[in-house]
Formats: structure tokens, sequence, C-alpha cells
């Protein structure tokens, strides 16, 4: 029997960046990078199942945000829409977060640091590989679809 994908939840995707060193110690343009290589079964919809996640995240000290820049690579099995065989699609995103620090109520399309000293980056990496993801998946330009396979 197959087992089915557990859906996502925070706990089971190492979500979180500690960023209390570079708070403290740094200075406004001050770095730091994060590699991400994990292996996963997440399902992200009902036909979309995340596999592998790597990249990195790179963080840059501002005055009050820090600025959190990703580079994704990421493996999912999905369901080719002309032929409807699952397949594994290969993708890769690149996009920005701005992390506030020390504040209590964030500004639109802004996240926050916590009280840990922790950015989480799961939820807005999840968020740009299901938009990456196309709402009609193809196997392959060349796939001629379920009437061909009969």
């Amino acid at each position: 029997m197959k087992k089915e994908p557990e859906k996502f939840e925070l706990s089971t995707f190492p979500a979180k960046i500690d960023v209390k060193n570079l708070i403290a110690k740094g200075k406004v343009g001050d770095r730091l990078k994060a590699e991400i290589d994990e292996k996963l079964n997440l399902r992200l919809d009902e036909e979309n199942v995340l596999q592998e996640i790597s990249g990195n995240v790179q963080l840059t000290l501002l005055e009050q945000e820090i600025l959190a820049q990703f580079d994704i690579n990421y493996l999912a099995k999905t369901v080719c829409a002309r032929c409807l065989e699952e397949y594994e699609r290969k993708g890769d995103v690149a996009f920005d977060r701005e992390y506030l620090i020390g504040r209590r109520t964030p500004e639109e399309d802004k996240l926050i640091v916590d009280k840990n000293f922790q950015i989480e980056i799961g939820e807005p990496t999840l968020e740009e590989i299901t938009l990456d993801i196309p709402m009609k998946p193809l196997c392959s330009e060349k796939c001629e679809g379920i009437i061909a396979k009969s």
C-alpha cells in the first residue's frame, strides 16, 4: 500500500534560521549565508508532492530589517495535465523577503524576526514553489495526451 504524504506543518520542515549573532554582533551590510538541503514528502495540494528542496538563503543586515535572498531548487512529483501520468518536475525559484527587527506589527509584505531571534523561512519557500508549479503541468512538450497512450 502506497503511503500518502503528510500535510505540510512547520514542525515537519526545519523552517527557521537563527539570526541572533547577525543582529547582536553585526553592522549594517553584514551577511550570513544559510544552506538548505532537505528530503521531504510534503503534499502541497491534491496533485503536487514536494520531494526535495536545496539551495541557499543570503541574509543581509539592514538598519531595522534583515533582507533574505532565496535561491532554491526543488523536485516535486506532479501529474501531467494531458496524459494524467505522474512525473517528477525540477524547478528553481529566486525571491526576496524582508524581516522586521523589533517590531510587533509587520508592515505589508514583510515578516518579523521572532522573540527568539529566528526567521521563519518554510512558509515563504513553500508559497513560492507552489506558485512556480504550472496550473497545467506537462510531462513533456511533445506529450500527446491520454488518447495517444490508449
